[in-house]
Formats: structure tokens, C-alpha cells, sequence
């Protein structure tokens, strides 16, 4: 502890002494650096004056050769470049089913045709059972005990004969 109590009065004393020191040391780096921005400032306004006409001239020079190949790019390369990315996206697309116009037309038949027979179907169940052979009428022209042929009877003309 004794050491540090010595060592705070000569760290104060060189401190004193390092300030001043340092601000003679930024004063002589700014003044270094303003006598170089001074040298240089008229070079570079030199070097700019030199060069500015040179880039104008490589500007149009470069200029009409830059259009060319733009629009030889543009009517060579880039309908090929546009023609692959077309024929790459039709390949990749998914191919959808092509839509069959005749098939809702004729479901739409078929389930009508159901409807109808199942309508059919259930007036035919409601109508009253008829018997298989019709009951005799004693004054039917028809013989129920021969055949369809020989079930009716004759009947004879004015003058009494039959024909056939």
C-alpha cells in the first residue's frame, strides 16, 4: 500500500506533463495534414483536369459500341434465351386432364332415365293386380275354349253365307 501512495503523485506529475505533450503532438499532426491536403489539392485538381476529357472521349467511344450489342443482344440472344424459358415452363407444367364435354351432358341423361324408371316402377307396384285371363262375358263373340284362331265365330253376310 505504501508503494501505491508513492506511485499516485508520480502518475498525477506525469500525467501533467503527457497533456500538454500530446496536444503539442495533435497540433503538429493537424498542421502536417493541412500542409499535405495543400499539396495536394492542386495535383488532383491537376489530375482531374487531365483526365476529364480522356473519360469523356472512352464515354463516347464506349457509348455507340454499348447500344450495338444491346440490340444485338436483343434480337439474337435474348428470343433464343426467351424461347428456352418458354419450352422449359411448358415441360415442367403439370398437364391437366383435358375436360370431357359430353360427360355432364350425359350423366345428366342417365339420371333422368333412373328417375323415370324408378317412377315407372313405383306406379306399376301401386296399380291393382289384373288377372291372368280375363273373365268369361257369356255374350263375348270369343269361345274361351279353343284357341285365339278358332275363338271367334263366324258371322254371316246379308245373303247368309260366310266368309272366310
Amino acid at each position: 500500500m505504501a508503494n501505491a501512495q508513492r506511485a499516485v503523485p508520480a502518475a498525477k506529475d506525469a500525467a501533467q506533463r503527457a497533456v500538454p505533450a500530446a496536444k503539442d503532438v495533435s497540433d503538429a499532426v493537424r498542421r502536417s495534414a493541412e500542409d499535405a491536403a495543400a499539396w495536394a489539392r492542386p495535383r488532383v485538381d491537376e489530375a482531374a483536369a487531365w483526365a476529364r476529357p480522356r473519360v469523356d472521349e472512352a464515354r463516347s467511344w464506349a457509348a455507340p459500341k454499348l447500344e450495338r450489342s444491346g440490340i444485338a443482344v436483343q434480337e439474337t440472344i435474348a428470343p433464343a434465351i426467351a424461347d428456352a424459358m418458354v419450352s422449359a415452363a411448358r415441360a415442367i407444367e403439370v398437364k391437366t386432364a383435358r375436360r370431357r364435354r359430353w360427360a355432364k351432358p350425359a350423366a345428366i341423361t342417365m339420371i333422368v332415365a333412373a328417375i323415370a324408371s324408378a317412377a315407372a316402377a313405383i306406379a306399376m307396384r301401386r296399380r291393382p293386380p289384373t288377372p291372368a285371363f280375363p273373365p268369361v262375358d257369356p255374350d263375348s263373340p270369343v269361345d274361351p275354349a279353343f284357341g285365339e284362331a278358332s275363338s271367334i265365330r263366324p258371322e254371316s253376310d246379308v245373303n247368309g253365307r260366310l266368309e272366310t
